[in-house]
């Protein structure tokens, strides 16, 4: 059990809701000694975002190096959640830290991060500029850390403001700390501009997708995270699937239909296309604040995805060939086109390079067409590939139509990209597949 002793600067002062919410908090600050031993336990897991050197740290630098007293007053300093807090004598609470979906560092990312890599620069001299190489280098060096600060604590005269939410003694709070803690935790954000797919990642949304694409794909699904893949262009493609349910009827009523362009153009309202499915009461079920994936139907469309990814990069290394087919003209000649630069698949399913490096938007309706690949079975509740757009032989599509609309837009990939045309002739290529 990852329990901490944690000592307060001031008076545990536990504040409780007037609406009677059950949970409640703590309000005070830690000394730099208390911050070590939290860092030991503490992780950022229910933050929905990760904390990099930006301007923000770079500033608490400059004010814990200039004017460390005024720190308790210019910070919010850092909001932690825990499922257990015993309040102790002298000011002390002991907490828990197990449960990283809904315990730990819920706010103040920013003010952890900086605070942790000031003091190992100052007692280590090593500078650090990711979280997950600060806190894998506090774990490692904690004994250490504690030795050398003891060693310089007059170095470190600065508090930290500490606010610490947790469920009261009440029957049920646990279960309401569950439903809430997500909620809280996004709002707290908030200042911030957090982005949907941050709050979407934080109460489930893409668990489902995590966990058929992770294995494969390096996707960056939270905020600051690691990963060379942006989560938003995931969720636009994997939106395609559920516009093939909406217009198959094996979507809710209540949830409004996407146009495919808004796949190239809106990524924004894709991300909220997808979140209003996947927070569907007939879709997922909420629990302890997250959402579960329920729907048989969602999940077997969600399972396409794989395919559409290997699709869009077969179709951005393809692409210039299947032009070249299909009229005279060389693709490398377009102004739009750079064909001095090879360039590599956007999804990385292929080591394989581009000889151009050109925009999407010349071929995102063809991507968006295989929605015209996609099959229902009723009996089994389940949309599958009609053929698989993975495996599918390019070389037998018909794009002479569609090049030709490329010529009469004057080959502007955003007019491309945005035109109902080039969508509608698109799902006219894929259906004559299999007529």
């Amino acid at each position: 059990m990852k329990n901490l002793i944690l000592k307060l600067d001031h008076s545990n002062s536990l504040q409780t809701s007037n609406e009677e919410v059950k949970i409640q908090k703590f309000v005070s600050s830690i000394s730099p000694s208390s911050f070590i031993k939290l860092l030991k336990y503490a992780d950022n897991k229910v933050n929905p975002r990760i904390a990099t050197v930006n301007k923000i740290t770079k500033s608490i630098h400059e004010t814990l190096d200039t004017s460390p007293e005024l720190f308790w007053f210019k910070s919010k300093g850092i909001l932690i959640a825990t499922e257990n807090c015993e309040i102790l004598e002298r000011n002390r609470l002991r907490i828990s830290l197990d449960n990283l979906d809904y315990e730990g560092i819920m706010d103040g990312g920013h003010n952890t991060f900086a605070i942790a890599i000031y003091i190992i620069e100052k007692l280590f001299d090593v500078r650090l500029k990711k979280w997950d190489d600060t806190k894998q280098f506090w774990e490692e060096n904690f004994e250490e850390i504690e030795k050398r600060f003891e060693e310089n604590v007059e170095d470190f005269k600065f508090s930290i403001p500490v606010e610490i939410i947790t469920p009261t003694n009440d029957e049920g709070s646990l279960l309401e700390f569950y439903d809430y803690i997500s909620e809280i935790c996004s709002a707290r954000n908030n200042n911030v501009q957090l982005k949907e797919t941050a709050k979407g990642n934080q109460v489930g949304y893409y668990d489902y997708l995590k966990e058929i694409l992770d294995e494969e794909f390096d996707i960056m699904w939270k905020t600051g995270g690691s990963g060379q893949i942006k989560s938003e262009d995931v969720i636009s493609l994997a939106s395609l699937s559920f516009i093939f349910l909406k217009e198959k009827g094996l979507l809710p009523n209540d949830i409004k239909s996407l146009n495919k362009i808004s796949v190239y153009s809106q990524k924004s309202k894709c991300v909220d296309f997808f979140n209003e499915v996947m927070s569907h009461s007939e879709i997922s079920e909420e629990v302890k604040g997250k959402y579960i994936l329920k729907n048989d139907a969602v999940k077997s469309a969600l399972n396409l995805t794989k395919g559409i990814l290997h699709f869009f990069d077969r179709m951005y290394l393809e692409f210039p060939s299947l032009y070249h087919k299909a009229a005279p003209g060389k693709f490398g000649r377009i102004s739009a086109v750079d064909n001095k630069k090879k360039s590599r698949a956007p999804y990385y399913t292929t080591e394989e390079l581009s000889d151009y490096k050109y925009s999407y938007g010349f071929f995102y309706p063809l991507v968006s067409g295989i929605t015209s690949l996609m099959e229902y079975d009723e009996r089994n509740n389940e949309a599958y590939w009609k053929v698989n757009p993975k495996n599918l032989d390019l070389a037998t599509l018909d794009l002479s139509q569609y090049v030709e609309l490329i010529r009469m837009v004057n080959f502007d990939p955003q007019k491309i990209g945005k035109g109902a045309a080039f969508y509608n002739e698109s799902e006219s290529i894929f259906e004559k597949i299999n007529n």
